[in-house]
């Protein structure tokens, strides 16, 4: 059976040692396999909005080190459940739930929400997660986990993500954060909001790229890389670039200091 997005935090979930109560999905055992042999300080669960599994594979060239992660590590295409939008899919990816489940569907849904992501989970363990996201959804995760940073938009796409990814860097730096999520946004923002060519998405892609090489080139003790998306486009411009593919990326890997892995290695 194809692996969902339903299945991503009951994967983390065991990594950790703890339970998701009700989940709807199931553990990824390639994942744990493969961690197996490896001492895991920390878990970096990045989502990447909007790339679906035929776009990832259309970017490849602009994509150097989310490939090397893939080729030292794990590579899947897992089901992108509906309705495809961030809200929603970011919770299940969070949850383990269906969005019926869950019932997070705007930002609003996570003040009010009984259900508990695995951040919070991890927190209630004792095992100290945190997020670095926008400023309303970590506004939503203050007092719920250990650390909530928020990033305002006030310099455009490309400045946002990169405070993003030093942020994550400084939390597992200083903090002492075992469990983390960032969400990179410049290639859904490139779709919505000024993409006039494939090279617009050729530009941003790069720009993720980027930052995922300095994760790797930053963190300071050996990390497990997640890094998936919460769909693919949705802009009906460039739908077309999905190939009517639902899919999204899963890319499961490992960095340490002495390892890597780097672009063009």
């Amino acid at each position: 059976m194809k692996y969902t997005q339903l299945d991503i935090a009951p994967t983390i979930s065991s990594l950790l040692g703890f339970e998701i109560p009700d989940k709807d999905g199931r553990e990824i055992e390639e994942i744990r396999v493969y961690c197996e042999d490896k001492n895991i300080d920390q878990i970096l669960l990045i989502v990447v909005d909007g790339v679906g599994a035929s776009l990832c594979k259309k970017l490849n060239g602009a994509l150097a080190q989310f490939r090397a992660l893939s080729e030292e590590g794990l590579f899947f295409e897992i089901r992108s459940l509906a309705p495809r939008i961030t809200t929603p899919n970011v919770g299940t990816i969070l949850t383990g739930y269906t969005p019926d489940h869950h019932r997070l569907y705007e930002a609003a849904d996570t003040f009010y929400t009984p259900v508990k992501s695995i951040l919070e989970i991890a927190s209630d363990s004792g095992i100290k997660s945190g997020i670095v996201i926008e400023s309303l959804g970590a506004k939503a995760m203050l007092n719920r986990v250990d650390l909530a940073i928020g990033v305002e938009n006030l310099h455009g796409i490309i400045d946002y993500d990169r405070r993003i990814t030093d942020l994550a860097l400084k939390a597992f730096r200083l903090e002492g954060i075992r469990l983390l999520m960032i969400h990179l946004r410049a290639i859904d923002n490139c779709a919505h909001h000024y993409a006039k060519a494939w090279d617009d998405f050729i530009f941003s892609a790069r720009t993720i790229d980027e930052n995922l090489e300095r994760i790797c080139q930053g963190v300071c003790r050996p990390t497990l890389i997640l890094a998936t998306s919460d769909h693919p486009i949705h802009v009906e411009k460039w739908a077309h670039l999905e190939d009517n593919n639902t899919d999204v990326p899963l890319i499961a890997s490992y960095v340490n200091l002495a390892s890597g892995p780097k672009k063009g290695e």
